[in-house]
């Protein structure tokens, strides 16, 4: 809590009244009687409104604390424990803009409060040094106030004395002090009772007519009103009503209008300035009526596009639009003439790319760029692969700047909204929403669960798209208990795009892993693109599944669609056109050659993209395995080292070969290569993608999946790369096979049930492969054979633990649970010993690491350690022969690239 936010004590010594030495002393003496030998009154800090405030050292913590002394006078006409009751609530609160109460009591006389001690300054003293404040700094400062008062509104809590004095600064941010004491003073003595001691529950300057009216109905609006007189202060340095006195002050805040902002200070802008007089309505039913409410005019404003241009610019209005008459009289015409008609022929231009520059160059990982809509600014996730955070940075240089000071990570797939004044962002699968130049993020959505993924705000924010993995579903994005409704049904969708009229979604079907998975960032299968109509409640394909084709965005009029696929070898951007029902017209049209484009986001007229550059760089590596102690990565060795990816691999049952898929070569083909190094020998050769090759157990042949029919099936071929045969041919997905030590029983993964469950075939006399019965039914995952094929370990996916089953789909048990050691299991394998289970997990910093585990339980023991977070493995994929483990080393880079595009 002393990290949160700086001190209020601290804060207000600058404008408080000194207070005379014996009376300071006799108080902090008879103050430290009260709490005893556990504390150590330090000093006083001074005096503010109804309190006297003291540093006091928490001796058991070693932490210094702020008392806040009531008047001994109002202590004996006080329910003690009502009072203590009243401040439980604020004392929960859990908020970055609000100073917490932690405790409240009453001794000797003394009643107090306490909160943290935090180094900082009070906004009543830079307002004595400033008098007004710089625009921008006054709205940063609103709003994190108003943010705070939507917490404690939400949570039933008034706060009735909002001014600069119970206002922190510290750095950047705005910290309110004092939340529920009024409240708790007035229902355990009795506003009747505090006046009579002299006390008002508020300050005149600040509050709200019906406060000042002695109103007892007074609710959150009041807060409001509040908030509109600390505002009118911030801006023109002045308090609505000055130069009278307290009675006075009251009653021109029943009776009197004030001043308009604009009289006392005419750079600030008239949206701003009527947001202020808004908030000072006499009556609360003419006010803003939430705090959230408020606060999102706030946010709204805190951006050059929200209304505060910034001095030395010019706003920037739309070139080239036509006049509504004449539009009117176009419609007019193409509606008489058939404005269907006008759709079927209207083809978006092909665009040209102009020129291209390089926004990033860090070295690591820049992912997820988005460019603002008005192809100013980029917004881009940073870091470590699982700890990325928000980035906001100009296009023509300057400083990147984080979004958010606090939010969980990884931070992902930031988005603009049409106005550029909101940057939403995702988190596992939890929506965040924030000021597009910095604030407090607001979660918008949180859903449980390995089947949620890829939540995004409609344009008009009214409406939230997520994934499962059965299809798209849409929810309001109020929440208010609405159930979620299914939009269309779709196999692994993600990445979802809103048309800009709101009225379609653009999203990718299948391979999620290319854009969001940690473990696979960058996952070469292949994946469609599909548009659907939330109207009609339909969805059509716009790509084919044989390649890569992922990332989606909306030309200007929602009348096609740029995208990034590997259709041509290498991953670029493509366009394509889209028909009225939402299908292709026509082949995509490449706009690239070699970009090796990860994600691409459009401008709001077209003329700039931006996109990230990926390159996964991964080879196989061996190391190896000692019963003594980890063996370190200074230890492994390479098997390959070139400019390729490789994800997954198998090594021959004989220990002398590595077989593996590559991309070398454009597309990805299985090769093998000896263990001792030399030239790979390629072994497949077709036109579309081969992925994850598995040596059977007793050498006779190679399985592997490919998408040659357009859906992934599995294969098998002889280790020289003859007499290829389809193991599969569902309409189900079929991947990851994984052949039984005696080579009669073939395992893969397959979705034929509605998720990814691991099934197992028998080889029949003749050769084929029966009709597969199903092995898991707990989202089995990367299943591996036990050296004498009576067992299975597995990965479950619905809580990420390790398992074992037996080969007939009996006995289930749960071998390993990681959590609480904080290791995510990723993938297993048995070596030569059936008594041992091998397994790759990443721990809670996101460290990898291989541990040996015996079958018959108990704790991991670590086999080989990373300790360079850029020298991963990362991919799940592994083998083991028990002596040696064989993996892939991925080093990833990615940088921010900017195009300008136009019509041919």
């Amino acid at each position: 809590r002393e990290a949160l936010a700086p001190s209020v004590c601290a804060a207000n010594t600058k404008t408080m009244a000194p207070m005379p030495l014996a009376e300071s002393n006799e108080l902090g003496d008879r103050l430290g009687r009260a709490l005893g030998d556990a504390y150590h009154v330090e000093r006083e800090l001074g005096g503010g409104g109804m309190s006297r405030v003291f540093l006091v050292n928490d001796l058991a913590l070693e932490r210094k604390i702020v008392l806040k002394v009531l008047p001994p006078e109002l202590a004996a006409g006080l329910s003690v424990d009502r009072f203590k009751r009243e401040v439980q609530l604020a004392a929960s609160f859990q908020h970055p803009h609000i100073v917490p109460v932690l405790s409240a009591g009453a001794k000797d006389g003394l009643l107090y409060y306490a909160m943290p001690f935090i180094t900082g300054e009070s906004l009543r003293a830079r307002l004595s040094r400033q008098h007004e404040l710089p625009i921008h700094d006054a709205v940063r400062i609103l709003r994190d106030v108003v943010d705070a008062l939507s917490h404690a509104h939400a949570n039933g809590v008034v706060h009735r004395d909002i001014k600069p004095d119970n206002i922190l600064l510290a750095g950047h941010h705005a910290l309110v002090t004092d939340f529920g004491v009024s409240k708790a003073l007035s229902n355990s003595t009795g506003e009747s009772n505090l006046t009579s001691v002299g006390i008002a529950l508020g300050t005149p300057a600040y509050m709200s007519p019906e406060q000042a009216a002695a109103d007892p109905s007074i609710d959150h609006r009041a807060d409001i009103y509040s908030v509109g007189a600390l505002a009118y202060e911030l801006l023109t340095g002045r308090a609505p009503f000055t130069g009278l006195s307290p009675q006075q002050i009251l009653a021109a805040h029943v009776n009197t209008v004030p001043d308009q902002v604009s009289l006392h200070r005419e750079q600030v802008p008239p949206a701003l300035a009527a947001v202020v007089m808004r908030c000072l309505e006499k009556k609360p039913a003419d006010r803003w009526q939430t705090a959230d409410e408020l606060l999102a005019h706030l946010e709204a404003l805190a951006t050059p596009s929200g209304g505060l241009t910034p001095a030395g610019t010019t706003p920037h209005h739309a070139r080239g639009l036509i006049p509504w008459r004449i539009v009117a009289g176009v419609a007019t015409v193409l509606l008489l003439a058939g404005g269907a008609g006008w759709w079927i022929t209207r083809v978006p231009a092909p665009l040209l790319v102009t020129s291209t520059l390089q926004v990033t160059n860090s070295p690591g990982l820049e992912l997820d760029a988005a460019i603002s809509p008005d192809g100013k600014l980029v917004a881009y996730g940073a870091g470590p692969i699982g700890r990325t955070r928000i980035f906001v940075r100009q296009i023509g240089g300057g400083t990147a700047r984080a979004l958010v000071d606090s939010a969980p990570l990884p931070q992902r797939t930031p988005r603009w909204s049409p106005n550029g004044t909101q940057i939403t962002f995702v988190v596992g699968q939890a929506l965040y929403a924030v000021p597009a130049f910095g604030g407090t993020a607001r979660q918008l959505m949180n859903a449980s669960g390995y089947e949620y993924a890829s939540p995004t705000l409609s344009p008009d924010g009214s409406t939230i798209a997520f994934a499962r993995q059965d299809g798209i579903y849409l929810r309001q994005a109020s929440g208010g208990g609405v159930e979620a409704t299914k939009l269309v049904t779709a196999r692994w969708p993600s990445y979802l795009v809103w048309s800009g009229d709101g009225r379609r979604i653009a999203y990718v079907s299948d391979n999620p892993w290319f854009v969001y998975s940690g473990a696979m960032l960058g996952n070469i299968g292949p994946s469609t693109v599909w548009v659907a109509d939330v109207a009609a409640k339909r969805s059509v394909a716009v790509t084919d599944g044989t390649n890569l084709n992922a990332a989606p965005v909306w030309l200007p009029g929602d009348d096609g669609l740029l995208f990034v696929s590997s259709l041509g070898g290498s991953r670029d951007i493509y366009q394509v056109a889209l028909s009225r029902g939402g299908g292709a017209r026509g082949a995509p049209a490449r706009l690239t050659t070699g970009v090796n484009a990860h994600t691409i986001s459009l401008s709001a007229d077209g003329s700039r993209l931006a996109y990230t550059v990926l390159t996964a760089r991964s080879n196989v590596w061996w190391a190896p395995l000692s019963s003594a102690s980890p063996t370190p990565f200074s230890a492994a060795k390479p098997i390959t080292n070139e400019n390729q990816s490789i994800e997954g691999l198998s090594v021959s049952p004989d220990g002398k070969w590595v077989a593996f898929d590559s991309d070398r070569d454009g597309h990805q083909h299985i090769f093998k290569v000896p263990v001792a190094g030399g030239e790979p020998v390629q072994l497949t050769r077709d036109s579309v993608d081969d992925f994850n090759p598995s040596w059977s157990g007793d050498g006779r042949f190679i399985a592997y999946h490919s998408m040659r029919t357009g859906n992934r099936d599995v294969y098998v071929m002889t280790p020289d790369g003859g007499d290829v045969r389809a193991a599969t041919a569902y309409p189900s997905h079929e991947m990851g096979a994984a052949a039984s030590p005696d080579g009669g029983r073939l395992m893969y993964i397959s979705d034929r049930s509605g998720r990814w469950e691991m099934y197992v075939a028998s080889r029949t006399p003749a050769g084929a492969w029966s009709e597969p019965r199903q092995l898991t039914r707990d989202f089995g995952y990367r299943g591996r054979w036990s050296p004498d094929g009576r067992r299975v370990a597995y990965v479950s996916l619905v809580d990420t633990t390790l398992k074992v089953v037996d080969a007939d789909g009996t006995h289930e048990r749960l071998l390993f649970d990681g959590h609480a050691l904080g290791l995510t299991p990723q993938n297993a394998a048995f070596g030569y010993d059936p008594g041992i289970v091998y397994f790759a997990a990443t721990d809670r910093q996101g460290q990898y690491a291989f541990y040996a585990l015996p079958l018959s339980g108990g704790t991991p023991r670590p086999v080989l350690t990373f300790d360079d977070p850029l020298r991963q493995p990362r991919r799940p994929e592994f083998d083991t022969d028990g002596r040696r483990l064989f993996f892939t080393l991925v080093t990833d880079e990615s940088d921010v690239w900017v195009m300008e595009l136009r019509a041919r």
